[in-house]
């Protein structure tokens, strides 16, 4: 009888403890992060617009000054950073979209050098911190030394307001 008792309460319990679960593991998936815009010390940029850093990523402005072209590393797919890179940047295009576009920049004799596609955030961080006029996007927490970050309509990774934040 005692036994009959426990095991009801335990199945009682299960949904409770099964929506408890749902809930922290989704509200932990919904945090936001933002994501940092990272170059070589050496661009003599300090702050960009959301527009500006479109046209970057497009290919349309594709030097830092008469000396300095910029180098595009762009992140691994699958990352959160890849996922703002293609809302935020690319305004909601998917990955087939953007490979169709470079491929016709390229072809189009529109510019002389595709972006690189890194292996990780490490890679992207390195790359930026050793190679003249590289931009990467890097999660804001593990901004490694050696780098500038770039202020995106004024605003800094975490401010209120800063527009590259990761959700989800």
């Amino acid at each position: 009888m005692f036994r009959i008792k426990t095991t009801s309460a335990w199945i009682a319990l299960l949904p409770i403890a099964f929506v408890g679960a749902l809930f922290f593991s989704s509200s932990r998936g919904r945090a936001e992060a933002s994501i940092a815009v990272i170059v070589h010390e050496q661009v003599p940029v300090d702050d960009l617009s959301l527009s500006e850093l479109r046209q970057i990523f497009l290919g349309k402005r594709q030097d830092w000054s008469r000396e300095l072209p910029v180098t595009l590393l762009l992140p691994p797919r699958g990352t959160p950073e890849r996922r703002v890179l293609l809302d935020k940047i690319y305004q909601q295009r998917s990955e087939v979209q953007v490979q169709h576009y470079w491929i016709n920049r390229l072809f189009g004799d529109e510019v002389q050098v595709g972006p690189k596609v890194t292996g990780s955030n490490e890679m992207s961080a390195s790359l930026a911190r050793v190679i003249p006029g590289a931009i990467a996007l890097v999660p804001a927490d593990r901004i490694p030394p050696g780098v500038k970050v770039l202020r995106i309509d004024g605003k800094k990774p975490g401010q209120a307001g800063y527009p590259l934040v990761a959700s989800g």
